[in-house]
């Protein structure tokens, strides 16, 4: 499973959206329940999906869904 297609099955949970909706560029304006209290549900998803935490400056740059995969890459997820 790629990390494109595992950040896509946390969207699809916390935002109830399709995850084949989901692609690199992707962006809150895409997502209607991307808003602040969508986002920190999104970061805890993520963290108990890829087993990490995320540094604060870390979750402000999770803009897009780009951002996310940089991230993540930035903390060793490969995939």
């Amino acid at each position: 499973m790629t990390t494109l297609s595992r950040v896509a099955s946390v969207f699809s949970q916390v935002f109830a959206v399709p995850a084949e909706d989901i692609a690199s560029n992707t962006v809150p304006d895409d997502v209607p329940k991307w808003d602040s209290l969508g986002h920190m549900n999104m970061v805890s998803a993520l963290e108990k999906e890829f087993q990490l935490r995320f540094k604060p400056n870390e979750i402000m740059e999770l803009g897009s869904v780009q951002d996310i995969l940089g991230v993540l890459a930035r903390k060793g997820v490969r995939g």
